[in-house]
């Protein structure tokens, strides 16, 4: 009840605005509203000085997202063999050092047991070692005797740590099987294979991207590229939001098609406002325009004509005004109201169907 309530008060507000309910009867013209301190409040409505600003001028480049190459990664196995485990699928976010698989590896398990076989052989030829080297301190045997017994044993000692730094090379065993680990922190891009899958050098299990830094590649104009510098920070705007990005590279070649120029960003994307092959647009601020300005959401256009509502005292009407361009949400003012006047900023809708349906003749 409350709400219907609310919703009556508001028809009856609306109704009396557009019918001429808020004005004096001492015939004034039909493009003039009388507001009220209700229809204000109820409406919303705010207005402004017209006044002297500074607005940033930028340029604007169509862009599109793509992966940071350098913060993504492809995971291999070193060895062949076959998958044995698989710890998380595809799309499934990952941190560095997390356990992605288990291979079983013929080759890695043969290492193991050479290298099981080769402690113990270590084993025995380091106890005839040490008993020659006692008899020869000892000079029950002659020199020859013991230094081969210690040429023995060392071979044997190289071959087993040899052995075991194969085995270091193909990275973390776990119980006779591979473990395959990421490396970045990020999320499971593609997935490659399949529980009992065959693999090998040349066959990728899983890519890893990580998406908290995107590359934005902007195409810019020959002429333009000039404004790009290294380091130089830009503002990338995509459907999902706004972030930031820093120039890292300008393309020394010009696309034969296009006639642009690709400028490489390296973009934030903590807030999640970018992904992969989105389009999104590159804003460069170049520098600062001072002069009269309104805003964007204050203009009213009606046949390719701009107007705004000027508040007098109470009153207010539409006054058609000439325009400049657009800078950073506000219309570079030529003509037709002037600094310290008043303008409608906010409720502006509610007024527009009043001043169209009139010049419509309704």
């Amino acid at each position: 009840m409350k709400k219907l309530a609310i919703l009556l008060s508001f028809m009856v507000i609306s109704i009396n605005v557009f019918a001429g309910g808020g004005h004096d009867h001492g015939g004034e013209p039909p493009d003039h509203f009388r507001l009220t301190q209700d229809i204000i409040s109820k409406l919303g409505i705010k207005w402004e000085k017209v006044q002297e600003r500074s607005v940033k001028v930028s340029k604007k480049y169509p862009a599109v997202v793509r992966d940071d190459l350098t913060l993504s990664e492809a995971i291999y196995s070193p060895v062949e063999g076959l998958v044995k485990f698989l710890f998380v699928k595809e799309g499934d976010p990952v941190v560095k050092g997390q356990k992605l698989a288990l291979i079983y590896s013929p080759e890695i398990r043969k290492l193991i047991a050479d290298i099981k076989l080769a402690k113990v052989k270590v084993k025995n030829l380091k106890a005839v070692y040490e008993r020659e080297k006692q008899l020869y301190e000892k000079k029950v045997i002659p020199y020859s005797r013991y230094f081969q017994a210690k040429i023995n044993y060392e071979n044997a000692l190289g071959e087993l740590n040899a052995m075991e730094e194969s085995l270091k090379a193909y990275g973390e065993i776990e119980n006779g099987l591979l473990v395959l680990k990421s490396h970045i922190d990020g999320y499971i891009a593609k997935q490659g294979v399949i529980l009992g899958d065959s693999v090998d050098l040349g066959k990728q299990i899983f890519k890893i991207h990580s998406h908290d830094v995107l590359w934005v590649v902007a195409f810019v104009p020959v002429v333009d590229t000039l404004l790009f510098k290294k380091k130089l920070e830009v503002t990338v705007i995509s459907p999902l939001g706004k972030t930031t990005g820093i120039v890292d590279f300008v393309s020394h070649k010009v696309d034969p098609q296009t006639k642009r120029n690709e400028v490489r960003i390296i973009a934030d994307n903590s807030n999640e406002t970018l992904k992969p092959n989105m389009y999104v647009d590159v804003y460069l601020t170049e520098k600062t325009r001072k002069g009269l300005f309104i805003p964007e959401k204050a203009v009213v256009i009606k046949d390719g004509r701009f107007f705004v509502f000027v508040k007098e005292g109470d009153d207010v009407h539409p006054v058609e005004v000439h325009l400049g361009k657009k800078y950073d949400g506000y219309f570079e003012l030529i003509d037709g109201v002037s600094q310290g006047q008043e303008i409608i900023t906010d409720g502006v809708s509610f007024l527009k169907s009043k001043f169209l349906a009139e010049a419509e003749g309704h």
